[in-house]
């Protein structure tokens, strides 16, 4: 009979857990990354802040959760650049496109970030496009 303390059961548990916060925080890493780097070309330092600041002020999202966010995305850059917000949001996927090794061939946000969540619960040593 196998107890609550079996060291045999609860590692497994607690590592594919600790696996999928892995993976999601990685993911999130992937594209806070993006997002800054895609804001860069429009100035870095006060736009990031500014962004940060309605994310949190307004839609309790931190740009380290963004993976899952993106409508909180879209409606602070929306707020922020109005109807120029999607060409935002283009530099941000290109940023994203270049950080996966791939050639961004006008694919949306919500793609790359489809198949960044992809590789990153693939076993390293695996890619696919």
């Amino acid at each position: 009979m196998q107890s609550a303390s079996d060291p045999t059961h609860l590692p497994k548990e607690r590592s594919t857990k600790q696996q999928s916060e892995d993976q999601s925080a990685a993911l999130n890493h992937q594209v806070a990354t993006a997002v800054v780097k895609g804001l860069s070309y429009f100035g870095a330092g006060q736009v990031v802040e500014s962004l940060v600041y309605i994310l949190e002020l307004e839609h309790s999202v931190d740009l380290n959760s963004l993976a899952n966010n993106l409508d909180a995305l879209r409606a602070a850059l929306l707020k922020m650049f109005g109807g120029a917000a999607y060409v935002i949001e283009s530099k941000i996927s290109e940023s994203l496109a270049k950080q996966l090794g791939i050639d961004s061939d006008g694919r949306k946000l919500d793609e790359l970030l489809e198949l960044a969540k992809e590789r990153i619960q693939e076993p390293s040593g695996k890619k696919s496009e």
